[in-house]
């Protein structure tokens, strides 16, 4: 490709045209039209990877370690460009997280039915005994009426509910100690990502 360029940009227009390897595959034409800040892309990686080791701290070393290179390696993908849109290889992709280890509850905007279980399985994957006694279909109207109820109980626990922006119309939250949710905020942020309170989301949903 480089020898290509060289002869068309220092080639003299005056003197006969010499031939020009024109056998120049997509993946380096693509390259060329698309540079890779490789070490932009390096800080995009450590981040998200620091962000999700610090929630899914509670998860054995392992199932860390394996969530962070979902996220690590969906990065890689030339068509993800914002980390959160790698995140969601983590959050509902086919490799990323399994029953009995749950960390993100997951949810289309009117998909109530879907909150209880998981609840119940990101609860038990921190080892809590507790339970969320609570008829989503009967109890409330919409999906952030019962997010903001589940905040509120677990706040009464010494916990936090924190929510992502997805970019889309499904809600995204995961569970942290109430002493850890200015290190989330922060972690977040450093990931490029944008994390309500229990405060910032209730507003949203007056």
């Amino acid at each position: 490709m480089l020898k290509f360029l060289g002869k068309l940009l220092n080639r003299d227009l005056t003197s006969p045209s010499e031939p020009i390897d024109t056998n120049v595959s997509e993946d380096e034409i693509w390259e060329i039209l698309h540079p890779t800040n490789k070490t932009e892309q390096s800080r995009k990686k450590k981040n998200l990877q620091n962000f999700l080791r610090f929630i899914t701290s509670h998860l054995s070393k392992t199932e860390s370690q394996r969530l962070c290179r979902v996220a690590k390696k969906a990065l890689d993908d030339e068509e993800v460009e914002a980390p959160i849109w790698a995140l969601s290889e983590v959050i509902r992709g086919e490799n990323g997280q399994r029953r009995g280890r749950w960390v993100f509850i997951q949810l289309d905007w009117k998909a109530r039915e879907e909150i209880e279980w998981q609840v119940s399985e990101v609860l038990s994957a921190r080892g809590l005994e507790c339970k969320w006694d609570r008829n989503c279909l009967t109890d409330f109207d919409s999906v952030p009426q019962a997010l903001i109820a589940l905040s509120v109980w677990l706040s009464e626990r010494s916990l936090a509910l924190l929510h992502l922006d997805t970019e889309s119309d499904s809600y995204c939250c995961f569970v942290v100690k109430g002493t850890e949710i200015g290190d989330a905020k922060e972690l977040g942020a450093l990931a490029e990502l944008k994390i309500f309170d229990h405060d910032e989301f209730t507003k949203q949903y007056p």
